[in-house]
């Protein structure tokens, strides 16, 4: 694979990746994952009114990490249906090309989880009335709709992607282990809640926004209070030890796609 290193806004902008995937499939995307919460926190405004990212005119994402790696492009199509998710997939795939690596996965049908024992991700899923929930390690709470509504990352006046909102974010960094927030994204995840809660305090947060808050947090409290005890216990502290490790860091990133990837969930 070619190496790059421009800016990952850039170079979505240059391929014109948003106008391109917008309508495929007729269901809409996110952008998660690192480019989403980076997004955030190089804001110049948060317009929780027009749901709006405005990035400043500086804002920089290398495609390149430091370790050498190329960076992902997360993307979350908002569908459980295989042929939908392919279509993405394809897409971002003829899209994207080199400059970053495309990961496009759907939400999960609700009547499986794939993963059974394994089940060390949280992840969202829809059931077949079309609600929504967080589960983690067979732990679930119902998750509004609404924490998948498209924001949008614009830049001069370009829209660079669709992401998550900012609640919807920090919801997912939370419940994205059964050990919690993960050691090596504590730092970005405190952030990015001094970012959207600078005062610590719940009224930081819009009212129409908390309701996805709470829910996200009740889940993150089910799972804490799970971890004290018996497989889940045992599980979160093996997956912790994981995560200390450096290939593990590795795989997440993508040099080690296929290996344990039953225990990831990544795909």
């Amino acid at each position: 694979m070619k190496k790059r290193s421009e800016n990952a806004y850039d170079t979505l902008i240059k391929n014109n990746f948003h106008e391109t995937v917008k309508d495929v499939g007729n269901v809409d995307y996110n952008v998660v994952g690192g480019l989403g919460l980076s997004a955030v926190l190089n804001a110049a405004k948060l317009d929780w009114d027009e749901h709006t990212v405005r990035l400043k005119p500086d804002a920089f994402l290398p495609c390149l990490r430091e370790n050498g790696t190329v960076r992902d492009l997360d993307t979350l199509v908002q569908s459980s249906e295989a042929d939908k998710i392919k279509a993405y997939r394809d897409t971002v795939d003829a899209v994207i090309g080199d400059e970053m690596v495309a990961s496009v996965f759907g939400i999960e049908d609700y009547r499986h989880n794939r993963r059974g024992w394994f089940d060390f991700v949280g992840t969202r899923y829809i059931d077949d009335a079309g609600r929504l929930y967080w589960r983690t390690g067979g732990i679930e709470t119902e998750i509004p709709s609404a924490s998948l509504e498209p924001w949008q990352v614009e830049r001069d006046g370009q829209v660079v992607c669709n992401i998550l909102n900012p609640i919807s974010q920090i919801g997912a960094y939370t419940n994205r282990s059964i050990t919690g927030v993960r050691a090596k994204d504590e730092e970005k995840v405190d952030a990015l809640r001094r970012v959207v809660m600078p005062n610590d305090k719940l009224k930081d947060i819009p009212a129409a926004y908390r309701e996805q808050y709470f829910a996200f947090m009740e889940q993150s409290y089910k799972v804490s209070r799970a971890r004290r005890l018996g497989w889940l216990g045992l599980k979160a502290s093996t997956l912790r030890a994981l995560e200390q490790q450096s290939w593990a860091e590795r795989l997440a990133q993508g040099s080690l796609d296929g290996v344990l990837s039953v225990l990831t969930g990544k795909k």
